[in-house]
């Protein structure tokens, strides 16, 4: 069961961008590293959940708010006024040559899933954000933020598809049902692994 997320206090927001801006790499480089500092990081994230907010694309496990998913449905627009709230987060985080820092790391690693995708024009559910509050981790509710979309990319027979920059997370994924088909290097900055979801569906036929 989904619950759309309509309004979010300020401190679940920021809690959600401190899970992201100080995740444990262990010995991995992340693109965190891309990031002038943990609270640049971290502003961008709640800038991203500010805007998944806006755009409609925010869900959550329950009322109690366990975990959170933000995921783009094909057709779904973003307004200029949504986009607001992420532009100021990074913008807000940065000076500007650690943006154009930032830029120049970002454009090292090539088109991503969704991107070819959109060239082949082929529709997607497109998964931006996967978030277990910090103090719910460990308790099965990655599995159930996932099945969010996944039940959704069922309903309508298309794939679901995310990027992550840990290889821990990406094993996690893999674990509860993604198959991991490219990964993008960014240097010294570490790797975007590649992942998709094929609806159930599809898995059938094809046995």
């Amino acid at each position: 069961m989904s619950v759309k997320v309509t309004v979010l206090d300020e401190a679940t927001i920021q809690n959600i961008g401190h899970a992201f801006g100080y995740y444990d790499y262990g010995g991995e480089h992340g693109l965190i590293d891309a990031f002038p500092s943990r609270d640049a990081a971290k502003a961008f994230i709640c800038g991203y959940v500010r805007m998944a907010l806006q755009s409609g694309m925010l869900y959550t496990t329950s009322e109690n708010g366990e975990g959170y998913i933000a995921y783009k449905m094909p057709g779904q627009k973003v307004r200029l006024k949504s986009v607001l709230p992420l532009a100021k987060g990074l913008l807000g985080s940065m000076k500007f040559k650690e943006l154009i820092r930032f830029a120049k790391i970002m454009s090292k690693g090539g088109s991503g899933l969704n991107k070819q995708f959109d060239k082949k024009k082929k529709p997607y559910i497109y998964v931006g954000l996967v978030c277990v509050l910090e103090q719910f981790q460990g308790q099965g509710y990655m599995r159930k933020v996932l099945d969010m979309a996944f039940a959704e990319g069922n309903r309508l027979k298309i794939p679901v598809i995310l990027d992550t920059d840990a290889k821990s997370k990406c094993d996690k994924y893999i674990h509860l049902g993604m198959e991991l088909v490219g990964t993008r290097h960014f240097g010294e900055y570490g790797v975007l692994y590649d992942l998709i979801k094929y609806p159930d569906s599809e898995k059938q036929d094809n046995k």
